[in-house]
């Protein structure tokens, strides 16, 4: 039976988790928990997410980030796949390590946010691993209270989205949303018992539970939903007009800087931003899936380490969707 889709939202924020197949204590190991926190950092810098809250516990991991324009499963399929390879090669191990697929809840209130960053980094204490948050070394709590260096935890993402602008004002409402939580019952229940999970319409959910209504994320971004229905051709067509390259040039074998260009950023808005299939997109241009994938790729990584080709983008966005309002009411 095929997996259900999942719907991506760029620009977003999740609550992700995942558990060790078997219950085993694979964390409790100082090469793993290490090797899990480089690999997050590395799949962190490359896909441009901000990392809000962590905590890694002896069988399982939970995770508050916000994505950019990378899609959500791609950066945990680098995650969770790097890490299993390299702990069985170590171990020379065979099997997976993983009990299933990561479990990731949309946050889209701000009531909800502040919940389960502290959440997140109370877990060791709701399981009685230590009484204060900060004696445990293996979450983001001493990043967020400023006890050390960030090196996981952006602690500058952290104050914008806390709406404070002054770091210590951030730590004051930080401490309380761990104080308020402590508190709360539903510290020690499981997954779907908690606040932002209980209307979730199943353990894999990732996006809000009726996409009908108007969401929009607590830094106001818009959300997939929001953005003008487009389909493929008309994304197609609408860029080979505005960059004036045309649709046979990115079907040729020709590799000009102008068209790489133009390929990177048709796929970077039709799969990257409106969600269509690389498969699709390889089809009208009668190329290969891996091709188009690789070009993806591309777009996403230029995305994550040049703020002008963000920018480059976001336009070119607005004048693919007013090309396209234009063709259809005239």
């Amino acid at each position: 039976m095929p997996r259900k889709p999942r719907l991506f939202i760029p620009y977003a924020t999740y609550h992700v988790y995942c558990r060790v197949a078997r219950g085993e204590f694979v964390f409790a190991n100082r090469e793993d928990s290490e090797l899990f926190l480089d690999t997050l950092c590395e799949v962190r810098d490359r896909d441009g997410l901000s990392i809000l809250a962590w905590c890694l516990m002896t069988n399982h991991y939970h995770l508050v980030l916000e994505t950019g324009s990378v899609p959500l499963w791609r950066t945990m399929a680098r995650l969770q796949r790097t890490v299993a390879r390299e702990h069985n090669r170590r171990k020379r191990y065979l099997g997976r390590l993983w009990q299933s697929r990561y479990r990731a809840r949309l946050i889209d209130s701000n009531d909800y946010f502040g919940q389960v960053v502290a959440y997140v980094h109370l877990n060791p204490v709701a399981a009685g691993l230590v009484t204060d948050p900060a004696d445990y070394a293996l979450s983001g709590h001493r990043e967020a209270i400023g006890q050390m260096r960030p090196q996981v935890l952006d602690s500058e993402a952290l104050i914008e989205l806390s709406g404070e602008e002054d770091p210590s004002l951030m730590r004051t409402a930080y401490l309380e949303w761990v104080r308020s939580v402590a508190e709360a019952k539903w510290l020690e229940m499981g997954l779907r018992e908690l606040p932002w999970w209980t209307d979730a319409s199943d353990a894999e959910e990732i996006t809000a539970p009726d996409p009908r209504r108007p969401v929009e994320t607590f830094d106001q971004r818009k959300m997939v939903e929001d953005r003008y229905p487009l389909d493929l051709s008309a994304i197609a067509n609408a860029i080979c007009h505005i960059t004036d390259v045309r649709l046979a040039d990115l079907r040729s074998r020709k590799r000009r800087s102008e068209i790489a260009n133009v390929r990177w950023d048709l796929a970077a808005i039709a799969v990257g931003r409106y969600g269509h299939r690389v498969c699709d997109l390889a089809a009208i241009l009668s190329k290969n899936a891996g091709s188009v994938s690789r070009w993806l790729t591309e777009a996403e990584r230029r995305q994550a380490s040049d703020p002008e080709y963000r920018t480059h983008l976001d336009h070119l966005e607005r004048r693919v969707v007013d090309r396209a309002v234009q063709n259809i009411t005239m």
